[in-house]
């Protein structure tokens, strides 16, 4: 049993004639009579009966219809999903990423990507970069982005690299530099991230090599937690230019020497190629991180 046969079976039992069947299937008259003969064949079952010039059916059609629209239904839609599919409009993406990441910059682009597939179903999971490097290797998200450094195949990881930038309150005296040194910033309370994290590595080698005192007043995880403390008068600190801009809204940043550098990377699963809809959003995402 074809679906061509069942389309023709439709189109006479919803408009009465071949005529009108061939017209709208685009179908000869001989064409619809040799699916329909057919089709009966197949079935065992007497559909239709001549009367008038038109085409009656029969009470055994009239059942069978019913199961026909049926199949022709969920044909119609698996062949609609497909499409969708296809032209990227419908399927689920999952992204896992670290907390400064997923507050802000990607619950935007992941808006935006939607904007134009109404049938995509979105999942963040949000955990820090250790942890969300253990759940993309276990294949449970499309994507991920971490903090570096990260023990992960470099082939399944795009590296994006930025040179923090010094924050602090407007009002602050250093704010009227155009940049700032460890040497500018000797004994100046100072939010940094936690001592294991690199950049704390980094900043405390400059202060020694500059022979500044690093006045560390408070540790923190993110660098979002640190520009709420900055702006809330705690001190100074370091950010990074691209991830953490919503969070330095109404703070002065100025550029910051020596260089402290700031790495995250895009994941890609290690064992499954990505999906369709994991590389379109992959181009969006690394577009909003280049800033």
């Amino acid at each position: 049993m074809r679906l061509r046969q069942l389309e023709c079976f439709r189109a006479l039992m919803l408009h009465g004639t071949m005529t009108r069947a061939a017209e709208l299937l685009g179908m000869s008259q001989p064409g619809i009579s040799t699916m329909i003969a057919g089709l009966e064949h197949e079935t065992g079952l007497n559909l239709f009966l001549r009367r008038g010039g038109r085409l009656q059916p029969t009470p055994e059609a009239r059942l069978f219809y019913v199961e026909a629209a049926r199949a022709l239904e969920a044909a119609e839609n698996a062949s609609r999903v497909a499409a969708e599919i296809r032209s990227g409009r419908r399927g689920h993406l999952a992204i896992a990423a670290y907390p400064s990441i997923s507050i802000n910059l990607l619950p935007r682009l992941l808006s935006q990507f939607a904007k134009n597939r109404p049938e995509l179903q979105i999942k963040i999971i949000t955990r820090n970069s250790a942890t969300v490097r253990e759940l993309i290797s276990t294949q449970q998200f499309d994507l991920a982005v971490a903090e570096l450094p990260l023990d992960y195949p470099t082939s399944h990881m795009e590296v994006f690299s930025y040179e923090c930038a010094c924050m602090l309150p407007h009002a602050h005296p250093l704010a009227k530099l155009k940049q700032i040194t460890p040497d500018d910033l000797d004994g100046v309370p100072f939010v940094t991230l936690f001592r294991g994290d690199p950049i704390y590595q980094q900043l405390a080698s400059a202060f020694s090599e500059y022979g500044a005192r690093w006045n560390v007043v408070a540790e923190t995880e993110f660098f979002s937690t640190a520009c709420q403390l900055v702006a809330e008068g705690r001190g100074v600190g370091i950010v990074d230019p691209v991830v953490s801009k919503p969070f330095t809204e109404g703070l002065a940043i100025r550029p910051f020497k020596p260089k402290i550098q700031y790495q995250i990377a895009i994941l890609s699963p290690t064992h499954e190629a990505p999906s369709q809809m994991a590389q379109d959003f992959a181009k969006l995402l690394r577009r909003g991180l280049r800033g």
